[in-house]
């Protein structure tokens, strides 16, 4: 796994299975970034109050971004605008992933780079991350870019990546970029060369970001800026959608990392000691080699700022993924470099080092991608079911379609599965019936010409209920629904009175198990509840 253009194929084919296969597991997604971006190109979709312009903590520029590569893709054809946006973002992470290889190499040493290329080939975690249209996932990329000029001495590119993510991704991705402004400005002592860096990066990502944004809302917006005025000055801020214990990212990290998980842990804390009293490649090389303290010095201060914060979600993690696995990598190998010690104090042969080590390395990657492949398919079984629903009924022209209107879809207790308006037909609209929920659901951006600059009244920065999102039942055409064990006056099972057009399995909420979380033949089948997600057509005697 030394070769780089070996390691690229790799990648590619492994994330672009993800491009087609994995999930929507986070409505943000759909809300905050499929949907408005549906909006640009084919003039309709839904808006959350995150862009409004009474709040405006969204960036238009950002979706521009992704608006470019799948620009000419006309309406008729939008299904092929998804699964190709989703395409392109899985090639960029694969080749940042590689990039990102080949500079470990450089950096580091050929067995830190080889650990991590075979751990992340089928990682679970990278493998949701990197086909995901979320701006963490954009972070992701842009601080592996940022990283690999880093570890490249091209400190100027670092700097710029770190700006580009943080300002058109994610502001808090700043941090990140805090272990390479302490090596720039107090090892390499390049003040002015890093003031100069920044400055120019910044106006080179702001300026652009600021004109867009400021285009779609109709008013002098930056967004980043607004960003953090919200989740820290408000009175709602970061509590607004629920708070989780300190032990929500421990079970997170395992879920995603299983038994290398740890491993990264003890390579963070063994990284000084390598410093001090292992690595001499200050005095060997010549050259000024970054300290492994430094480089995962990343991860302390990323997972330090998100433990501090009440809201805790599993996508907030995605920028600091690829570095967790070199945080594992580095721990690998500091106990294969114990090995040799280990053969002479039992005193065995010499001969038995490269087995051992072998044996050693070997074990860790096979298990790791065996319970790594075990939770993605767990992932893609259970919660795949509304992409593959959509997807088969748009194949299969299971819509009947009307020339001389549009469509009316609705969705009721599962508006959180929606997987966007480029799953539906050309001449069709998702529309929201009413549940048991009572939080503020998306609304549809208005058909006027100006409708992104729009400061109409129906937005709130509370999570509350806004009863103009919901249509009457017998205005549905179609409707998206699951069978639930629990049916209520508000959600009913719908599939009671309506014909099934087509229907997917889905995994019920439950408890968690191993056989819910890592997927098992036979026994998770046989253990796991599951329900159907149907698509009904809804029944013309039903209309009262």
């Amino acid at each position: 796994m030394r070769n780089f253009s070996s390691v690229l194929k790799y990648f590619i084919l492994i994330r672009l299975f993800s491009a087609f296969l994995n999930p929507i597991d986070d409505c943000d997604e759909v809300y905050n970034f499929y949907e408005p971006l549906h909006k640009l190109m084919y003039d309709h979709g839904f808006q959350t109050w995150e862009y409004s312009p009474l709040f405006a903590l969204r960036s238009y520029a950002y979706l521009v971004l992704h608006w470019i590569p799948i620009s000419f893709v006309p309406s008729s054809f939008k299904i092929i605008a998804f699964y190709l946006l989703r395409v392109c973002l899985a090639l960029i992470c694969a080749v940042c992933e590689a990039f990102f290889f080949r500079a470990i190499d450089k950096q580091l040493n050929n067995s830190i780079a080889r650990n991590y290329a075979l751990l992340s080939i089928f990682n679970v975690a990278l493998f949701r991350s990197s086909s995901a249209f979320i701006n963490n996932s954009f972070s992701m990329y842009t601080v592996l870019f940022a990283y690999t000029c880093w570890f490249s001495n091209v400190l100027p590119l670092s700097v710029f990546f770190i700006a580009f993510g943080s300002l058109c991704g994610w502001i808090y991705v700043a941090v990140l970029g805090v272990p390479i402004a302490i090596d720039i400005l107090f090892r390499r002592q390049r003040y002015w060369d890093f003031i100069k860096w920044s400055f120019i990066s910044g106006m080179i990502t702001m300026i652009p970001s600021a004109l867009i944004d400021s285009y779609y809302y109709g008013q002098l917006v930056i967004a980043p800026l607004n960003h953090i005025r919200y989740n820290i000055f408000s009175k709602n801020g970061p509590t607004l959608y629920g708070t989780d214990p300190w032990t929500y990212y421990v079970a997170n990290g395992l879920l995603n990392f299983n038994l290398i998980y740890p491993l990264a842990i003890l390579g963070i804390f063994l990284t000084p000691f390598i410093d001090i009293f292992v690595d001499r490649r200050y005095v060997q090389s010549g050259k000024a080699s970054i300290p492994h303290t430094l480089i995962v010095s990343s991860i302390v201060l990323w997972m330090g700022l998100l433990w501090m914060q009440p809201h805790k979600e599993d996508r907030f993690v995605f920028p600091i993924y690829p570095l967790i696995i070199l945080a594992a990598s580095i721990g690998i190998e500091q106990f294969e470099n114990f090995i040799p010690r280990l053969v002479r104090l039992i005193k065995l042969n010499r001969d038995y080092v490269l087995l051992l080590r072998s044996l050693f390395v070997y074990s860790i990657v096979i298990i790791h991608g065996l319970l790594s492949i075990s939770r993605t398919v767990a992932i893609i079984d259970g919660y795949s079911a509304p992409i593959r629903l959509l997807t088969h009924s748009n194949s299969t022209q299971a819509f009947k379609l009307e020339e001389s209107r549009h469509l009316n879809v609705c969705i009721g207790k599962d508006w959180y599965r929606f997987p966007s308006h480029y799953l539906l037909p050309q001449n069709s609209k998702l529309s929201f019936l009413r549940s048991e929920f009572r939080g503020q659901l998306p609304k549809a951006y208005s058909q006027e010409k100006n409708a992104t600059r729009l400061r109409e009244n129906h937005f709130n920065d509370a999570n509350k209920e806004q009863v103009d999102r919901y249509i009457n039942l017998n205005e549905c055409d179609y409707i998206i629904d699951h069978d639930s064990e629990n049916p209520s006056e508000l959600e009913p099972n719908y599939s009671k009175q309506s014909e099934i057009v087509t229907s997917m399995r889905m995994i019920l909420p439950s408890k968690g198990s191993i056989l819910r979380s890592f997927y098992i033949p036979l026994l998770s089948d046989r253990s796991n509840r599951y329900t159907f997600l149907h698509l009904l057509k809804f029944s013309k005697h039903a209309r009262v």
